[in-house]
């Protein structure tokens, strides 16, 4: 057998030493994108903490990072769009539905929660999400409906799409079908019958958009009962949780 030329040594180094610098590379845009992420959803977090809007300093600090960590990332990543997705409608979230000051930012968020699906199209999250930014914009079309459907079948038992179709359906009740309005139903039950904070939680929501009585008359009575929920004064000892009215 002989020994390897020069040349072949040489050639095997130099695509060594090129494989080496692609990984090297490779590695760098991994850390800045996922560095990048951690910073934007270090303020996505203090925001909902906080349940205040961001101030355009730490809105325009956290956009940045959100888009350079799709930027650096090697290829597409859902939960980076969705990141970005949520920075954005963070930016002007105390404003009313369909208030036109909003709307562009409104648009942003949901053209990046569209990348997100196109990336992850099974992820219910997003979904929902798109549901939440077509209600803020009262965009009650093909889409809207399609964002409850899929939220709804991709996530049936978890806590947050639940509660968050729950939320979406009550608000949008008068928009939407009997099919749509049966699986919000579902989902506010599902919600209720997690545990008794979720339950007050729903019941405060439905206080203010006065679904109330909707909740009441269409819920399980055994679930109300024993969340303490829609029961009469003869029923009920001490002060009535939210919905105890009827």
């Amino acid at each position: 057998m002989t020994a390897p030329s020069i040349s072949a040594r040489r050639l095997g180094l130099g695509i060594g030493l090129l494989c080496a610098l692609a990984l090297a590379v490779l590695g760098g845009r991994l850390l800045i994108a996922g560095i990048a992420a951690h910073q934007a959803q270090s303020f996505l977090d203090d925001w909902r903490e906080l349940g205040e809007v961001p101030t355009e300093t730490a809105w325009g600090v956290a956009e940045a990072a959100a888009r350079r960590a799709i930027a650096f990332y090697p290829g597409d990543n859902g939960d980076y769009y969705d990141r970005l997705g949520r920075v954005y409608e963070w930016r002007q979230q105390d404003l009313d539905f369909g208030a036109p000051e909003a709307q562009d930012s409104r648009e942003q968020a949901l053209a990046a929660y569209r990348q997100a699906v196109a990336v992850r199209p099974d992820w219910p999250d997003t979904w929902v999400q798109i549901a939440f930014v077509k209600l803020r914009l009262l965009a009650f079309d093909e889409e809207f409906d399609r964002a409850l459907q899929l939220g709804f079948e991709n996530g049936p038992w978890r806590l947050r799409i639940n509660r968050g179709l729950a939320t979406v359906g009550l608000i949008a009740w008068p928009q939407l079908d009997e099919a749509q309005r049966a699986q919000v139903l579902t989902s506010a039950a599902r919600t209720v019958a997690h545990d008794d904070y979720q339950a007050v939680q729903l019941f405060g929501l439905s206080d203010q958009i006065d679904q109330t009585r909707l909740l009441c008359d269409s819920l399980p009575a055994d679930l109300l009962r024993q969340r303490g929920v829609c029961l009469s004064e003869a029923d009920t000892e001490g002060p009535p949780w939210p919905g105890n009215t009827w």
